[in-house]
């Protein structure tokens, strides 16, 4: 059994360009659930974060998947 990953090391963050990654981290502190994407992306225009907003209406279930499992910088 010494071989086996652990259960969160299967699971793998969703990476974003970094000023994206940026600007979601400022944004999900307001966002509480996943199913909240039309008002994160409300939130990222509203706050003037054109990456993250751009980002988020081209990818709303990586948007979920990584609200599950955490975002992290490309570079």
């Amino acid at each position: 059994m010494g071989n086996i990953p652990h259960t969160t090391d299967m699971i793998e963050k969703v990476r974003v360009p970094r000023k994206v990654y940026q600007e979601l981290m400022m944004i999900n502190r307001e966002i509480h659930y996943p199913n909240d994407y039309p008002l994160a992306i409300k939130k990222a225009e509203n706050n003037g974060f054109i990456h993250a907003a751009e980002w988020l209406k081209n990818n709303e279930e990586l948007y979920k998947r990584g609200f599950a499992r955490g975002f992290e910088p490309l570079d």
